[in-house]
């Protein structure tokens, strides 16, 4: 036959495949009640359709195994954080329909580099201060240097 196209079943529609999903690959996961998608990165292969995902900004608490039809596609550039699940809400003590702003993408312990003037200079994120705010060591300085800085200082490279 001419012109056949072979499809395959990738997740839970059936479209030309790309490459498989891989460690350390940024993802959209449906995660909560809402079905909302949530920016993650795949920390562990558990099969050929399930994998171990960590959502960006949340404590490895919420990490979880998805399975392929919670997994919406690859992430490219910024994606808007939504609203924590209802779950994560309530496990914060806030009532369920009480609404909290974004997340940060960041967490305690990533190595960033941060713009001041005309330099960049390394820092570590010591605290989450807000989701425009974080608090971080410059590496190589004194902690007298720490400070908190606004995510717009942040140097976000891929």
């Amino acid at each position: 036959m001419r012109g056949l196209v072979l499809l395959v079943l990738c997740g839970a529609v059936l479209t030309a495949c790309a490459r498989p999903y891989r460690i350390g690959d940024r993802v959209l996961v449906e995660w909560g009640e809402e079905n909302l998608q949530y920016p993650a990165y795949i920390i562990e292969k558990k099969s050929k359709t399930r994998f171990r995902v960590h959502y960006d900004g949340y404590p490895a608490r919420w990490d979880e195994d998805v399975g392929l039809p919670r997994i919406k596609g690859w992430v490219q550039g910024d994606v808007p954080h939504p609203p924590p699940p209802k779950k994560v809400r309530l496990s914060r003590g806030l009532s369920k329909d009480e609404p909290e702003g974004p997340v940060s993408p960041f967490k305690a312990g990533d190595k960033i580099r941060v713009r001041w003037r005309d330099s960049e200079y390394r820092a570590i994120v010591l605290d989450i201060v807000s989701s425009k705010e974080l608090r971080v060591h410059y590496e190589g300085h004194e902690d007298a240097w720490d400070e908190v800085v606004p995510t717009s200082r942040v140097i976000v490279t891929p």
